[in-house]
């Protein structure tokens, strides 16, 4: 009796273990097919509504931009070349110029002179508004140099053809100054003046034979001026 009762125990127990690995398998097998559905996106895969997307979608071959799609009614003409900018729209360069130092009125320790700078290139160009200068002397060395600007003429567009000129108006004075030699030269005699046209940054040289400049080379210059 008591083995018969075993028996019927342990045919229970296969039978409640094989229904339990019956839920495991099905659940299992559910799972399985979850995943498949998804398994083909994480591979690379289209779903037909990323697929049905795509077909809507352009090629880059309908929307490419490159010079064989562009519409034949473009606002420039076939072959033209691009407007010329007009004569004299560039402002005079350095390389265009020569300079030159003319005296004007003197009188009672002050001088004056005009500094004239010269288009001397074939081109048409224009000068605005003041430059840089600075007196050498014979050695070849820098002198003290002080430029001052002046209202008067102030910056006005001067345009210059070829051969023509813009000058602008210097004044000085040769009465010493003080800490200055009173006997004697008051600053050493410059030789030439470096000049930098406006907005330029090369400088030509211009011949100075008028004497030296007190005031430790203090030189008021006006705006380039026709």
């Amino acid at each position: 009796m008591a083995l018969r009762r075993r028996g019927n125990l342990g045919l229970r127990a296969v039978q409640v273990t094989g229904v339990a690995l019956a839920a495991v398998l099905l659940s299992s097998c559910g799972q399985d097919q979850r995943l498949g559905a998804t398994v083909p996106n994480a591979q690379g895969g289209t779903s037909p509504s990323a697929a049905a997307s795509e077909e809507a979608q352009p090629t880059q071959a309908q929307t490419g931009t490159s010079e064989a799609a562009e519409p034949a009614t473009s606002a420039r003409p076939t072959g033209s070349k691009p407007a010329p900018k007009p004569a004299g729209s560039e402002r005079c360069h350095t390389s265009m110029l020569s300079g030159s130092v003319q005296p004007s009125d003197s009188g009672a320790g002050q001088r004056y002179a005009e500094l004239v700078l010269t288009n001397t290139s074939g081109e048409t160009c224009n000068i605005y508004g003041y430059g840089g200068m600075q007196l050498i002397g014979a050695d070849g060395s820098p002198l003290p140099t002080k430029v001052e600007r002046t209202p008067n003429p102030g910056p006005a567009l001067v345009r210059l053809a070829p051969g023509g000129s813009a000058s602008a108006t210097l004044h000085w004075s040769v009465i010493p100054h003080e800490g200055e030699p009173e006997t004697g030269q008051c600053e050493p005699t410059p030789v030439r003046l470096d000049v930098i046209p406006p907005d330029e940054t090369d400088a030509l040289s211009a011949t100075w034979d008028l004497g030296a400049v007190c005031g430790f080379g203090t030189i008021s210059g006006s705006a380039y001026h026709s």
